[in-house]
């Protein structure tokens, strides 16, 4: 597999106050690789600072060979990358309709239609809640609701902050499917923060630990299944 997430000394915080330090790896075209850590540990701010939304920031950042630093979000995501936040991508006071009319403004009708038709067929149950309210929808619904305009954006490679978060079981089951069928179906390449760590081994093709503003990497999935996994390279 090709590298296409390329990560390199970086060093990231707020207020001037150091989160992560001197952080470098890289994702292949298509892997999904989890990030797990304890709450604060600064996985949210990993993703927050390869889409340029934190402050304080240095190192390198590439991805296809573009370097992304500095740039603006908006430009980072014409460059192939999105960034699902948790709580999911749903405005409490539009319709489920607007939604997609909003994120498929800039595309061309053809192509709107497309896509729409796309997002439908993964979530057939948004087209009888078209006219219902953000607000108004369940956790599911929402969920749902998110990734299908995660899917609209047409991107590459995704950065999902916690998107089971929240969820009933039986959510974050359906979730975990859909990215499973993006990896598959789509090899989509995936960042992925997940505090539901089974769902995160499940999904992942290899883990990596953030503890104490440092990076542990190289974790296999034989390794991370075993039951002591956790215990020997989280929490002592």
């Amino acid at each position: 597999m090709s590298e296409l997430l390329h990560i390199e000394n970086l060093t990231c915080g707020y207020n001037s106050k150091t989160v992560l330090q001197n952080i470098s790896f890289s994702v292949n075209k298509g892997e999904v690789l989890a990030v797990i850590g304890q709450n604060g540990c600064g996985k949210s701010t990993l993703l927050k600072s390869i889409f340029q939304i934190t402050a304080d920031l240095s190192g390198e950042i590439s991805f296809a060979g573009t370097n992304l630093m500095m740039l603006k979000p908006w430009n980072i995501k014409q460059a192939g990358i999105s960034l699902f936040l948790q709580g999911g991508m749903v405005f409490s006071a539009m319709k489920v309709s607007e939604h997609f009319e909003l994120a498929l403004k800039e595309k061309s009708k053809t192509e709107a239609t497309n896509i729409l038709e796309e997002c439908l067929n993964y979530f057939p149950a948004l087209e009888k809640l078209m006219d219902k309210l953000g607000g108004n929808l369940s956790g599911g619904q929402r969920q749902m609701l998110s990734f299908a305009m995660l899917l609209s954006q047409q991107t590459q490679c995704w950065l999902l902050d916690e998107p089971t978060a929240g969820l009933s079981p039986e959510s974050a089951k359906q979730a975990i499917d859909f990215l499973r069928k993006m990896k598959q179906e789509k090899q989509k390449t995936m960042l992925l923060v997940e505090h539901n760590y089974q769902a995160a081994f499940n999904l992942a093709d290899r883990v990596a630990i953030i503890k104490e503003g440092k990076w542990l990497d190289g974790f296999s999935k034989i390794e991370f299944q075993n039951e002591n996994f956790l215990n020997t390279h989280l929490y002592n």
